[in-house]
């Protein structure tokens, strides 16, 4: 899980020095020499934006080096480009860092970055993206002064830059200014109060202001929203504690711990897709550590690998179509019915199913699916009462009363435990061992 005390991300930053300008010498005087510079200045520029948006295209194939060389190509043939300059200054941030997740930087690559940013302020000194970029940049180089100064100019321009006001509000504490600091998170909250990270911001502040009640309350929204950091616990652990509330206290070391061993397996999964990238049952684990923290994008791009490996893993395209459920996209559907079609004595694909008919309203597939389900499960108390809290999780309460009668009738009264993620773990501890 990433770290919500690392809050500033690796991103791409500019600023420069003037790069030097190639000078444009028309091909003949004969086509009038004014007129010529002009088309080939024109020419020129029309070449830099080619060249820039190559670096565009490159960039979202994850492409680097091809568009940092795109960029800087743009920048020869036009440098009073504040794009190039500020993707390229970005690019330049990204590369100063010498381990992911560390604070570690190469400042002479990080120099290179912020005089690139400094120049597309520099040509767009009303662009409140590019102050906010550099402001993060001077952060990173610990130059506070420059970093409030830019991260506030950000802000007076967009005021409603939520990302802007937490940068700021981290430089203005770290400046010693905590109760601006505690303002600018407050104002971030204002714009978006689900920002797990700066709840948990303001709670440090809270915490250097002697406000300990507020702090828990801070840190307590923040794990609530974001449950799968478990440092916030380690926070609202000490708060409660220096609070006298025991129970808390407790309460939130349990937190911790669960998360703790969580990030330890999130490891342990990755570490064995990198060891073996073409494992589709390690990738499909992998997804599945994602599936229960609900990202859905990165849980199903996992599971899309693991098909392209194993078309036959109905594990995978179960929890795909639960992800792209979610998702609200169309191939939640085709998933599902592949699981339920490569599995057809499970229950798991069947269940989902029937969420998905009832988010699409169908009726007529949810009816005709529920009656064949209970029709299998007729001597199954176990099914009976899963199949009853779904009909109860979808507004099917009749049908719900009647699949728990059933189920009581047979001795179930609560509900079994999730057997395929159980059975996922099994095969994680079977290789485990092997090791």
């Amino acid at each position: 899980t990433s770290s919500l005390a690392f809050l500033v991300a690796l991103l791409p930053a500019c600023g420069g020095d003037d790069p030097a300008k190639t000078p444009v010498t028309p091909r003949s005087t004969e086509r009038g020499g004014a007129k010529g510079a002009e088309g080939a200045l024109e020419a020129g520029a029309s070449s830099a934006m080619l060249a820039y948006e190559m670096g565009l295209q490159h960039l979202q194939k994850g492409e680097v080096e091809k568009a940092e060389t795109e960029f800087g190509r743009a920048l020869q043939l036009d440098p009073k480009m504040a794009e190039a300059c500020f993707e390229l200054g970005k690019l330049k941030v990204q590369q100063s860092s010498q381990q992911v997740w560390s604070k570690s930087r190469d400042l002479d690559v990080l120099g290179e970055g912020v005089a690139l940013l400094a120049k597309a302020c520099e040509l767009e000194p009303a662009n409140d993206q590019y102050l906010f970029h550099l402001g993060r940049a001077h952060y990173l180089k610990d130059d506070l002064d420059g970093a409030r100064l830019h991260l506030g100019k950000a802000v007076e321009l967009n005021p409603k830059l939520v990302g802007g006001w937490k940068a700021l509000g981290r430089a203005q504490v770290d400046a010693g200014e905590t109760e601006a600091g505690r303002d600018s998170y407050l104002r971030a909250l204002e714009l978006n109060p689900n920002d797990a990270a700066a709840h948990f911001l303001l709670g440090q502040a809270l915490e250097v202001l002697s406000d300990l009640a507020g702090a828990r309350v801070a840190y307590e929204k923040s794990v609530a929203l974001e449950p799968s950091e478990y440092e916030v616990y380690g926070r609202l652990s000490q708060v409660c504690g220096k609070l006298g509330d025991a129970e808390g206290e407790a309460k939130a070391n349990a937190g911790r711990q669960q998360w703790v061993a969580f990030d330890e397996q999130l490891t342990r999964r990755q570490k064995a897709v990198n060891q073996n990238p073409s494992d589709g049952a390690a990738l499909r684990r992998l997804g599945e550590m994602y599936l229960e923290i609900g990202d859905w994008e990165k849980a199903q791009g996992l599971f899309k690998g693991a098909i392209l490996i194993d078309r036959r893993d109905w594990r995978a395209h179960l929890w795909r179509g639960v992800a792209l459920r979610h998702m609200k996209e169309k191939g939640a559907i085709d998933h599902l019915k592949e699981a339920e079609f490569l599995a057809p004595d499970v229950l798991d694909p069947k269940l989902e199913l029937l969420r998905l008919y009832a988010e699409r309203r169908d009726d007529a597939n949810l009816d005709a699916l529920l009656r064949a389900v209970e029709g299998e499960a007729a001597a199954d108390g176990n099914s009976l009462f899963t199949l009853g809290e779904v009909c109860r999780e979808v507004g099917r309460e009749e049908d719900a009363k009647r699949l728990f009668a059933k189920a009581a009738a047979l001795g179930v009264t609560e509900a079994p435990a999730n057997q395929v993620m159980a059975e996922g773990a099994d095969e994680e501890l079977g290789e485990s061992e092997e090791e």
